[in-house]
């Protein structure tokens, strides 16, 4: 438990010391037998601050011998020593402030009893109000603690998940861009594999700047993949069109990092390579609501007959998907079915996620 200020400590204790001289003043008035505010308070407060002074140990007291839920005997015995001790000590106090303030024929001896006797079930239920109060600030601190520190488990749980799923996705790529420049290379068309490298580099380098964010603007995401389209462009030649539809507003809203690349890639690999005549892929943003919605569309063979989305599913797209669960939980989604429209070939993957802009 924090270590309680003195000063914190003196304010506590002056509200029912002043509470208590508000009495003392008040029955004084009434009974005929007015007293100074000033000597009502000193009379009063002592005893209070009193507990003031007593409440760390108290609490250090409880803290070493707890009073839980397994009630032990002599941890209960324990404290109720204590608390009358705690007693018999403001009894002290305040038989001294009698002797000072108030004089009467009693010995000491006698009024420290009288005081003590008389404040028992009041110093007893202080004492353990004492307690009770502290085990309650303290487990609501510890609970708090607890709490903070799950965050930060949790917090840095997903960091290496993402990381780790983005690690995976990174080589996966790479690999298959050098796959596509080796197959330039043998084909001898140096030109070709040399442009190629150095988009490579151009992607690879922006990758690198990138570091370990996790979250991008658009405009940053579209960059990057219009490089690798570029370096496939290199690979396919005339047989690869591409169109990127998206609009102004959009382009400073938050997406993974490297999200569209593995959509992308499926498209290449598994529309538009498969046809000779190559065909066209079609990337574009519409927001909906309070979600941003992706499309990657290409016009190849599309999927075979009786097809369902996830029918053996690559690393690309249960990546992407595991890094969707892992950001948004169920805010996002990704599908991929075959398209529709305009000219119903293909497929069209769709990634749907919430809406989050740049900060300035």
């Amino acid at each position: 438990m924090p270590r309680l200020a003195p000063w914190l400590l003196v304010a506590l204790w002056t509200v029912p010391a002043s509470l208590s001289t508000f009495e003392t003043v008040t029955f004084g008035r009434l009974a005929g037998h007015p007293i100074e505010l000033w000597r009502a308070f000193a009379a009063e407060a002592p005893g209070w601050y009193t507990w003031a002074a007593l409440t760390p140990i108290i609490i250090r007291l409880g803290q070493r011998v707890p009073l839980d839920r397994r009630l032990r005997a002599r941890a209960v015995l324990l404290h109720l020593l204590a608390s009358a001790l705690a007693g018999a000590l403001v009894a002290v106090v305040s038989a001294s402030l009698d002797v000072l303030l108030r004089p009467s024929g009693r010995t000491f001896g006698v009024d420290v009893r009288a005081w003590f006797l008389s404040g028992l079930p009041a110093t007893t239920l202080a004492y353990f109000a004492i307690l009770g109060v502290s085990y309650a600030v303290i487990n609501t601190v510890r609970l708090r603690a607890r709490e903070r520190h799950a965050e930060q488990l949790a917090a840095q749980l997903t960091e290496a998940q993402l990381g780790a799923l983005k690690m995976q996705l990174q080589p996966h790529f790479l690999f298959n861009s050098l796959n596509a420049i080796m197959a330039l290379v043998r084909d001898q068309e140096t030109a070709a594999a040399l442009r190629s490298l150095g988009l490579l580099s151009d992607v690879l380098r922006s990758t690198l700047r990138l570091g370990s964010i996790h979250e991008v603007p658009l405009r940053t995401e579209l960059d990057i993949i219009g490089r690798y389209l570029e370096m496939e462009r290199v690979r396919f030649g005339d047989r690869l069109a591409v169109d990127i539809a998206v609009e102004e507003a959009l382009l400073d809203c938050q997406v993974p990092t490297f999200i569209l690349q593995p959509l992308v890639e499926n498209a290449l690999r598994h529309g538009i390579a498969r046809t000779r005549s190559g065909g066209r892929i079609r990337i574009d943003a519409v927001q909906v609501g309070t979600a941003l919605t992706l499309r990657v569309h290409d016009d190849g063979k599309g999927f075979p007959a009786g097809w369902r989305d996830g029918d053996s599913e690559g690393v690309g797209l249960a990546n992407t998907r595991a890094r969707l669960a892992r950001m948004y939980g169920r805010d996002a989604y990704l599908t991929v079915a075959p398209a529709s429209a305009p000219s119903g070939r293909g497929v069209v993957a769709t990634l749907s996620l919430p809406v989050r802009h740049s900060r300035p």
